[in-house]
């Protein structure tokens, strides 16, 4: 790992523990804070998954058929993650009133990491047997 990726790994975890030990502190106060900073997080990575792939497509053309794959992959596990989603209201601590909208991304982005959760388990026991199994 570079050095510059490991400060700014421990940069973003340094600012991570801030708003999470300042969520836990006063959770009305810092509880926009800490989404904003969550939809910053996500929308780096979103960027870093589009975009550098683009910059090394001229070094390798036919990574465009697997970045294509990838976006449609994507596509298909949150177009489920709705499907699956229910607009029905949670009682929660907080007294922000929600739309059925809302309600719904809430319900599609739990339900997609779920999916994902599952699908990381998968593959972390599936890789270890086919390793056991290819080493004898």
């Amino acid at each position: 790992m570079s050095k510059f990726a490991k400060y700014l790994l421990y940069i973003l975890f340094a600012v991570s523990l801030v708003f999470i030990v300042g969520f836990f502190i006063d959770q009305d106060a810092m509880l926009d804070s800490f989404l904003y900073y969550a939809y910053i997080l996500v929308g780096i990575a979103i960027l870093s998954i589009v975009i550098l792939p683009l910059l090394s497509l001229g070094n390798n053309p036919k990574g465009l058929k697997r970045l294509l794959m990838t976006v449609v992959l994507a596509v298909v596990f949150v177009g489920v993650s709705y499907a699956l989603a229910s607009s029905d209201p949670l009682v929660v601590k907080i007294n922000v009133e929600a739309n059925e909208n809302t309600l719904k991304l809430t319900d599609a982005g739990l339900i997609l990491t779920y999916i994902l959760s599952v699908g990381a388990f998968i593959a972390i026991i599936s890789g270890g047997i086919i390793k056991m199994v290819r080493n004898r």
